[in-house]
């Protein structure tokens, strides 16, 4: 039978988790001073434990320079190994309604000794195990205030905890959706261009328009195959939820990061926004997309969110046809939980026949799982294809 996502509890997960509001965001950017206050990370020298952790998970050091490598390890959560670092993108470990369906858990990610983490948003399935990771290896959080103040908070209760550094890149009402910064991360490493924007969200006009729901079949059979039977798993999964950044609190804003390493170039981001064509916010985020200052090679993007539940794939393709990728990758569309996470399977048609159907569509390579959890993609920074100019 076919299920229409715009169940009851869907629907009140997407009363609990709406969009922030951008409206009323203040003129002056409030990270200014701590963009300023901020020390570009030296490289690091990793030592014997750390490598032979990387080479058993990953069977990569991270050290290369000439390559990125970026491993996916569930909803939008990646490590990347560029410029010669490793890094994670958002950080939490699928817990809950399965178990052991990642190969790999947070005491794994604490053992690659990741140098930064980069958080789209604050919510638990994007951030509830970066106070975890950061606490125990030191490395630093790029995220929203709220998020950085969890993540300390967190870390408290650790035992031996030591202390990481946070970027700060303002609180949820700070700067309007559009506002860009440059921070330069790694001291050795291009600046990352960050760009504020919005989290996804339910367009009820877009029904007055035209648009429908999306309409899927989720695959149930992974936590069937993965159930979870520890009490103690299922406990740590319900306990992130009233964090700060959990259902109902605030995200902390939702970032976009677009890096570059010799010619090449990526964009990623773990939700996407509402993006009604007229609309002035959709706009801002969408000019700021649009004019940043590399190309974007490859887009790692988030195609399932809220938006669904009234405009099917419209927003996520609008971030595409502003970025104008070469190569795109999608996330955020595994089972991770039942029926809200469909499952790659799930999406997959549908998605890939509204990505061709674009004018100038990229390529795709359209990530699956579980089998695609933890298989890298490799990307050789000088290749002629990165330096043929943008699309």
């Amino acid at each position: 039978m076919r299920i229409i996502i715009v169940s009851m509890f869907t629907a009140l997960l997407l009363n609990a988790c709406g969009g922030e509001n951008s409206s009323s965001a203040s003129s002056s950017p409030a990270t200014s001073a701590a963009f300023k206050s901020w020390t570009p990370l030296p490289r690091q020298t990793i030592d014997a434990d750390t490598r032979k952790a990387r080479l058993r998970l990953l069977n990569d050091d991270g050290t290369d320079t000439s390559t990125v490598k970026v491993w996916w390890y569930g909803v939008s959560s990646f490590v990347v190994a560029a410029g010669g670092h490793l890094f994670l993108l958002d950080a939490w470990e699928i817990v809950g309604a399965h178990s052991n369906y990642v190969p790999i858990t947070r005491d794994d990610l604490v053992a690659l000794k990741p140098e930064a983490i980069f958080i789209g948003h604050g919510h638990f399935d994007h951030a509830a195990d970066a106070g975890y990771i950061a606490s125990r290896t030191g490395a630093a959080l790029i995220a929203g205030d709220s998020v950085c103040d969890t993540a300390r908070k967190a870390s408290t209760s650790a035992e031996n905890a030591i202390a990481f550094p946070c970027l700060k890149l303002g609180l949820e009402g700070d700067n309007p959706a559009g506002t860009v910064f440059t921070a330069r991360v790694f001291a050795d490493m291009a600046p990352v261009t960050i760009v504020k924007h919005t989290h996804s969200e339910a367009d009820p006009t877009s029904l007055l328009e035209g648009e429908l729901p999306l309409v899927y079949v989720p695959e149930l059979l992974p936590f069937v195959l993965n159930l979870n039977a520890d009490l103690a798993e299922t406990i740590k999964f319900l306990m992130s939820l009233p964090d700060d950044g959990g259902i109902g609190q605030p995200d902390g804003g939702s970032w976009l990061y677009h890096f570059r390493v010799g010619n090449f170039s990526w964009l990623w981001h773990d939700s996407t926004g509402a993006m009604p064509e007229q609309d002035p916010i959709a706009q801002a985020i969408r000019s700021a997309i649009s004019t940043l200052p590399d190309c974007v090679d490859v887009q790692i993007g988030a195609i399932v969110g809220f938006g669904m539940l009234t405009s099917g794939y419209r927003d996520a393709l609008s971030y595409i046809e502003a970025a104008k990728p070469k190569l795109f990758i999608p996330n955020h569309h595994d089972a991770w939980a039942p029926v809200i996470g469909g499952g790659a399977g799930s999406y997959e048609a549908q998605w890939t026949n509204s990505l061709k159907a674009l004018t100038d569509a990229p390529e795709q390579d359209y990530l699956r799982d579980p089998e695609d959890y933890l298989k890298v993609r490799s990307f050789a920074v000088n290749d002629a294809r990165w330096a043929s100019g943008c699309r």
